[in-house]
């Protein structure tokens, strides 16, 4: 009677020391074009409306996020209401929306 016992302890104890292939998922990543329609540098926020459902989405950028206008790398000052941009943002379980790449499309007409 001990001896089945302890094999099957040991037999439960191989078991559950066996790791289970778990495939890790990453916050979905997706690029999103859209319209400015408000941006806040202190707080880093923009939002923007989407082209394909005309829905709002709102995320921030952070420290790693690049934009990109003809081309080149530049600064956040892209951002201006009404530029056209295309955005890839990622959606994570905890926490607001980030993007990591901003790209202008076309830049709005500015009075000089």
């Amino acid at each position: 009677m001990m001896t089945h016992r302890l094999l099957f302890a040991l037999a439960l104890a191989v078991v559950v020391g066996i790791p289970a292939p778990v495939a890790a998922r990453a916050p979905r990543r997706r690029p999103i074009a859209g319209i400015v329609q408000k941006t806040n540098e202190l707080t880093r926020e923009v939002e923007i409306v989407r082209i394909d459902t005309g829905t709002p989405l709102s995320f921030i950028w952070i420290s790693r996020t690049v934009f990109i206008a003809k081309t080149q790398v530049v600064d956040a000052a892209i951002l201006d209401p009404a530029a056209k941009v295309e955005v890839i943002c990622h959606q994570p379980f905890f926490g607001r929306p980030f993007v990591t790449k901003v790209t202008l499309l076309s830049a709005p007409d500015r009075a000089l």
